[in-house]
């Protein structure tokens, strides 16, 4: 299982937990799996959330591979002006 580290404004579905054991092949999957656990929290992932894996920001990073030593982090979009 790939471990997943959310952001606060995400643990607001988690209850509080930050960082999550996941099942999945892809980052899409983890994804799945997240909404699945937590619904409402797979649209703030997908839409405007960015994703490192193992500490590598990666682009449109959904069908990227991930395993059992992977890292994830979902990071919201800062906003401001």
């Amino acid at each position: 299982m790939a471990t997943v580290h959310l952001q606060a404004d995400h643990r607001r579905f988690t209850g509080g937990e930050k960082t999550l054991q996941v099942d999945g092949s892809t980052v899409g999957d983890l994804i799945t799996e997240l909404e699945r656990r937590y619904p409402g929290l797979g649209p703030l992932l997908t839409d405007g959330a960015s994703v490192a894996i193992n500490g590598e920001l990666i682009p449109n990073g959904i069908f990227e591979k991930v395993d059992a030593s992977t890292e994830v982090y979902f990071v919201a979009p800062i906003s401001g002006g």
